[in-house]
């Protein structure tokens, strides 16, 4: 059984960019996190990931690619290729589940942006959330929660972090 996962960080207002489409307020704190988040230890533990195109873009724009070794989903409409062979550009929700169900990936990060992350939570395909809050409120921006409806959820966990950062794990509440 495939469990999608969003591991995010938001601004306290729930953004995850600034109407920009820029994150360089993610380091806000002026310091770095002196403690493991646990991303090493989250990133081993999944077999894909899914992210649109402006989080693909934005990723590029970091250097190498920063996720070898795992299949990286793209949800595009734009015909794309790519010679990296752990990426893969898909049209459709409906595809990228298809494809992920007949490879067998057990765990799938759902990286960004919101336009993607949306429609698996509205779908009710979210199994588990790791929010990272930022401590800054960005007053605008683009939102990780684009109209969805009253979503319930279970508190798993609580982490906080010296450099002011929270970590919220929650895991959909099964009806």
């Amino acid at each position: 059984m495939t469990e999608f996962i969003i591991y995010i960080a938001t601004s306290l207002d729930g953004y995850i960019a600034r109407s920009d489409e820029s994150i360089d307020w993610l380091n806000s704190t002026g310091e770095e996190i002196d403690q493991d988040t646990g991303y090493t230890q989250f990133y081993e533990s999944i077999d894909a990931l899914v992210m649109g195109y402006s989080t693909y873009e934005q990723v590029l724009g970091f250097g190498d690619w920063p996720y070898p070794g795992k299949l990286s989903y793209v949800l595009t409409n734009q015909n794309l290729s790519t010679t990296t062979s752990d990426v893969i550009f898909i049209k459709s929700l409906e595809e990228v589940i298809e494809e992920i169900i007949k490879r067998g990936h057990r765990l799938v990060w759902l990286v960004g942006g919101g336009k993607v992350i949306s429609p698996f939570i509205r779908n009710g395909l979210v199994d588990e959330y790791h929010i990272f809050l930022i401590p800054i409120i960005l007053g605008s921006g683009i939102s990780l929660y684009q109209s969805l409806p009253e979503v319930k959820l279970q508190l798993i966990e609580t982490k906080s972090y010296s450099s002011g950062v929270v970590e919220l794990h929650y895991r959909k509440i099964s009806l």
